[in-house]
């Protein structure tokens, strides 16, 4: 506008016009310009206000369409065709920068357009006295209100699109929302159940321990062949319980974070021998052959997280698939080892294989009759404590010919020197005096009953106030009566006595802070529901300083 302005004030000295058409098109060009600033998306305004100023908008350019126009007309009165065709270009960019402008608002693009070009045309009508010009400049309009119109439909199409997907992200913000609450809920549920499958642990255990000490009291008094068959079967029973149990504390203790592995050297041959021969029996009941391939290799890994998985594993072997051949044996794998557990059983479907470390998934087995007995926790356990050992647990199967998993990624260790096993005598508890310190009366009574069996001489009560000689061993549990605790009476009787007195801790509870306590005061535990068998193991073990 100020360059056209500047060439009509040149082409007309002396003429006063072209100094009123710069002063309207640039006053025009301002109150626009304050027009636009003051109603900017970064102030927001009423509806109202906004409509307001569109009409006003409109407005001005009619006024600045006009100028344009009257522009044209007064350089047509001239006769000057050169200045009237550098007038028409300057006015053919301005409609043209109109179109891109202010196509959002067609009506004042439209505005533009047909006040100034119009009288455009009129203007060369007027200087070449021929009306081809003026058709060619009002097809120019044309050309111009077409663009306005597919400009503003692209626009609109856009700002649908826009709003849509404003929409869109509103609704999937909303359900990533709602999805965030259900995990953070669900999650809280499953933190709920493994608070409470701990806490009641102790509750549920205790019943369940005597019950195991009354019944291997039992076994070893006169039974009939009928009587001992009963005791047989509640004991089964009792290992069964036992089971369920450790499968649903291993798991909720997995699923509050109260696992904490502690790699040590482990040696792996012997470590086989002893899986072997603690699942003999297991395997004789289930008629499986189980096989041992033997090693002389070394790992570095928790030995008894380790063994728990192995134990899971060859449970469901024994249970799956009855009367098959079991092997279990290292292998290597790249620069690492792994274990592999291998049976000839029925096998399962391929689309069955990751389905089966979820928790609580059972298969049904023809082998064994259908439904088989459990939880389907044991290979959920394998697969987080794999998870927690940095070890891969892989299946394979094939219907009809057997199942194998292998337990990958068990890194190599150097070889440590074992101190050889000092011998005994051929029964180290007989003799020996057993403190039992337990709140829980039946209990109590149900270990010194066992342990006199044994041959053992024992002194038990609820606290150190019923303890009164000295001991050999003590076997305390961890929660007493009125807040006391198992740690305390311990180093009460060991002050008494004068002497580090071994001892071992029973307790139901497996959370970390209980676990951070035994460890602490350098005790070894046992957990609830104990085995006579583990027990009396454990005893010896402190009995002859090992």
């Amino acid at each position: 506008m100020l360059l056209t302005g500047s060439l009509l004030v040149g082409a007309n000295p002396g003429a006063a016009w072209p100094f009123f058409w710069t002063g309207v098109m640039l006053v025009l060009s301002v109150t626009m310009a304050a027009l636009s600033k003051a109603h900017s998306t970064a102030s927001p305004h009423s509806d109202y206000e906004y409509i307001r100023a569109g009409w006003g908008h409109t407005i001005l350019t009619t006024l600045v369409g006009l100028t344009w126009g009257y522009g044209a007309i007064v350089v047509s009165l001239r006769s000057d065709f050169n200045l009237l065709a550098i007038y028409s270009l300057a006015l053919g960019g301005t409609a043209l920068g109109a179109v891109s402008s202010q196509h959002g608002v067609p009506r004042s693009a439209f505005v533009s357009i047909w006040t100034s070009v119009p009288l455009l045309a009129a203007a060369h009508v007027m200087e070449a006295r021929s009306p081809a010009m003026g058709v060619m400049v009002l097809l120019y309009a044309l050309i111009l209100s077409m663009l306005t119109v597919r400009m503003h439909r692209f626009l609109a199409t856009n700002y649908n699109l826009a709003q849509s997907l404003d929409g869109k992200v509103v609704e999937l913000t909303k359900t990533s929302s709602e999805l965030v609450k259900a995990r953070e809920e669900a999650e809280d549920a499953n933190q709920a159940k493994s608070r409470f499958l701990a806490q009641a642990s102790h509750d549920l255990r205790q019943p369940i321990h005597a019950i195991g000490l009354l019944t291997a009291s039992l076994k070893d008094t006169r039974l009939s062949r009928e009587q001992r068959q009963m005791v047989d079967s509640i004991e089964s029973s009792v290992d069964s319980v036992t089971s369920l149990f450790g499968s649903l504390l291993d798991i909720s203790r997995l699923d509050v974070g109260g696992v904490t592995p502690n790699p040590v050297p482990l040696d792996l041959g012997a470590f086989l021998s002893q899986v072997a021969a603690q699942n003999r029996e297991l395997a004789a009941k289930s008629g499986c052959g189980l096989s041992l391939v033997h090693s002389a290799a070394w790992v570095k890994t928790d030995g008894n997280l380790l063994f728990t998985m192995v134990q899971n594993v060859l449970g469901n072997a024994f249970k799956y698939a009855p009367g098959s051949r079991v092997l279990i044996g290292p292998r290597r794998i790249g620069d690492k080892l792994a274990l592999q557990i291998c049976d000839t059983g029925p096998g399962i479907d391929s689309a069955q294989i990751e389905a089966v470390f979820s928790e609580f998934y059972r298969l049904e087995s023809a082998a064994a009759g259908g439904t088989v007995e459990g939880m389907g926790l044991g290979l959920a356990i394998v697969r987080g404590l794999g998870d927690l050992l940095d070890l891969e647990v892989r299946m394979a199967s094939v219907p009809g010919r057997g199942t194998s998993v292998v337990i990958a990624g068990l890194e190599t260790a150097k070889p440590e020197k074992v101190p050889p096993a000092r011998k005994g005598r051929a029964h180290p508890l007989s003799g020996k005096r057993i403190c039992v310190i337990d709140d829980d009366e039946t209990v109590r009574k149900a270990a010194a009953g066992l342990l006199e069996r044994w041959g053992c001489i024992v002194e038990h009560g609820a606290g150190v106030g019923d303890i009164a000689g000295a001991c050999d061993a003590i076997l305390a549990d961890l929660q007493l009566g009125d807040g006391a605790s198992g740690l305390d009476a311990i180093d009460a009787i060991r002050r008494r006595s004068g002497r580090a007195i071994p001892a071992v801790i029973l307790t139901g509870h497996s959370d970390v802070d209980t676990r951070e306590k035994i460890a602490a005061a350098n005790l070894p535990v046992l957990s609830k529901p104990v085995r006579p068998a583990e027990l009396r193991a454990v005893l010896t073990r402190l009995c002859l300083g090992l």
